[in-house]
C-alpha cells in the first residue's frame, strides 16, 4: 500500500524515517504513469515490509516534486538522500519491474542494506 503525499509536512515526516522510502511521482492523466503505478504496486507486494512506499501526484502537488521533469518517475531515499532514481518507463510492466528490482537491489547491496526488493 502506498501513502499519497499531499503536503511538505507529510513528505518531511516520511523522509525523516530510518527506513528507505520509495516515492513514485505520477501524472494521473498519463498512460505511462498508469502502467508504471501498477509496476510499483507489484514491487510493493514483494518488497521488504520495512520499505515505505509513497506517491506524489505531480499535477496537484508540483511543489513536492522538486527536480522531477517527467513522469513517471521513482526515487528511493535513505537517510534523506536520493540513493536511486528512475525516470520514465519502458511501457512493459515485466521489464519495468525487473529493471526497478535490479537497480534498487544493486544500490541496497552497495550501501550494505539487507532488504528484500
Amino acid at each position: 500500500m502506498s501513502i499519497e503525499l499531499t503536503s511538505k509536512e507529510e513528505l518531511e515526516r516520511v523522509l525523516s524515517s530510518d527506513e528507505p522510502v520509495v516515492i513514485e511521482y505520477y501524472d494521473p492523466d498519463e498512460k505511462g504513469s498508469k502502467i508504471f503505478s501498477e509496476v510499483v504496486k507489484e514491487l510493493g507486494k514483494v518488497a521488504d515490509s520495512r520499505l515505505i512506499f509513497c506517491r506524489i501526484n505531480v499535477k496537484e502537488h508540483s511543489a513536492l516534486a522538486e527536480g522531477i521533469e517527467e513522469t513517471p518517475a521513482l526515487r528511493v531515499f535513505y537517510k534523506r538522500n536520493v540513493i536511486f532514481e528512475q525516470r520514465g518507463c519502458f511501457g512493459d510492466p515485466k521489464l519495468d519491474l525487473m529493471v526497478l528490482r535490479r537497480g534498487i537491489r544493486a544500490v541496497f547491496e552497495s550501501i550494505r542494506l539487507s532488504l528484500k526488493i
